[in-house]
């Protein structure tokens, strides 16, 4: 058993965390510890008698298993049902799992939980053989005890001088869960996106994601998805000759109707006119808003990250008290014919980029062009 002082109202309210959890996230969740406790359905089952029958393996079919740890001693296991559920989703629940216990335990009881990775099928064949193994020999009559080894941890590290682990906080899961949701849009930006197939990929319910992808970026889903979209299209259009319908369908739109209507309402142009008005551009770097954006950042402040990351050569000065980037990856200013111009959701500013607030914006892009007579 493990020897912290947690008692039944302990367990309890362990319970209702994990069950809120199994229904955020639709993966049917239950805690198994070794001191014969099951927390299932907002439930706790105390007892070999009463977890036998209150969890069924059979029934999960294909699951994943956390070992659980309390200050590097196995604690328990918490079985997670993961039929339909990617890897991605599965290690995320690892570390949303970690945060929930810890900041229920930690302030009361001082200890640190550590939910580790799932168990792959190679490691519980292993254990199997171990635990086969163990009753074999014990069965021969062979006598195995094992030496409990008690340590003063004080003994052996400095607690005072020892940086100990951080406690992630449930803001630190949240913003993991939206730059999961940013990540999976980039890679799908060529398809057809929806709230429910986001929301499913990093294991929230589509009414939270939605609420917390508003809260934490301060842009609608369907808004930030439309203009990652329409800024794809737009590259494709000026950088191009492909056929309109054929760009629609190579960004998730079936209909080239309704990319049409999402296109104007966006860049206030069809696309044929966009087209039309935009044959001199040469270059277009997009940057695409992600969970480093700070409310307090400008256009300039981004793209000077987002330039410096990607190792994107670039010169700026001030022009009129601001500073202007006149060169960009080795293009620069010709004469005032030509030059760098930005645009902050698909349209164009008539302030400088270190002007423009970022905030509640989706996308930024470079455009290197003619400039208008």
């Amino acid at each position: 058993m493990i020897d912290y002082p947690l008692k039944t109202e302990d367990y309890r309210t362990l319970a209702g965390a994990v069950a809120t959890f199994a229904g955020i996230t639709q993966i049917d969740t239950v805690f198994y510890t070794l001191d014969e406790q099951l927390l299932k359905d907002n439930a706790v089952y105390s007892g070999l008698d009463e977890v036998q029958k209150n969890i069924n393996f059979d029934a999960l079919k294909v699951y994943a298993i956390f070992p659980v740890t309390i200050e590097h001693r196995l604690w328990g296991f918490i079985i997670c049902n993961s039929v339909n559920v990617s890897q991605q989703r599965i290690y995320l629940s690892r570390s949303y799992l970690e945060n929930i216990f810890n900041q229920l335990l930690e302030p009361d009881f001082n200890i640190t939980v550590s939910v580790w990775d799932a168990l792959d099928t190679e490691q519980l064949s292993k254990i199997r053989y171990f635990d086969t193994f163990l009753r074999a020999s014990t069965a021969e009559g062979n006598q195995i005890t094992t030496q409990p080894v008690k340590t003063d941890r004080n003994k052996y590290h400095n607690v005072e001088t020892e940086s100990q682990p951080t406690v992630q906080s449930e803001d630190d899961g949240v913003t993991q869960s939206i730059d999961a949701a940013i990540q999976y849009i980039e890679k799908n930006i060529r398809h057809t996106i929806s709230l429910s197939t986001v929301a499913q990929e990093v294991f929230l319910s589509p009414s939270y994601l939605s609420r917390i992808f508003k809260k934490i970026l301060d842009v609608n889903f369907i808004d930030y998805v439309n203009y990652r979209k329409i800024a794809v299209a737009s590259e494709k259009l000026a950088l191009s000759k492909l056929p309109i319908n054929y760009i629609a369908n190579q960004i998730g739109f079936q209909q080239t109707s309704y990319f049409t209507k999402i296109f104007k309402q966006r860049t206030g142009l069809t696309p044929s006119e966009y087209r039309h008005q935009n044959t001199s551009i040469q270059k277009i770097f997009t940057i695409h808003r992600d969970i480093t954006w700070q409310e307090s950042d400008t256009v300039f402040d981004v793209s000077k990250r987002y330039f410096q990351k990607n190792d994107i050569a670039y010169f700026s000065q001030p022009v009129n008290g601001y500073p202007y980037f006149n060169n960009i990856s080795n293009l620069a200013d010709s004469t005032g014919s030509r030059g760098w111009i930005y645009t902050v959701d698909c349209k164009q500013p008539t302030v400088p980029s270190s002007a423009v607030s970022i905030k509640g914006k989706s996308v930024v892009q470079w455009i290197y062009t003619a400039f208008a007579n």
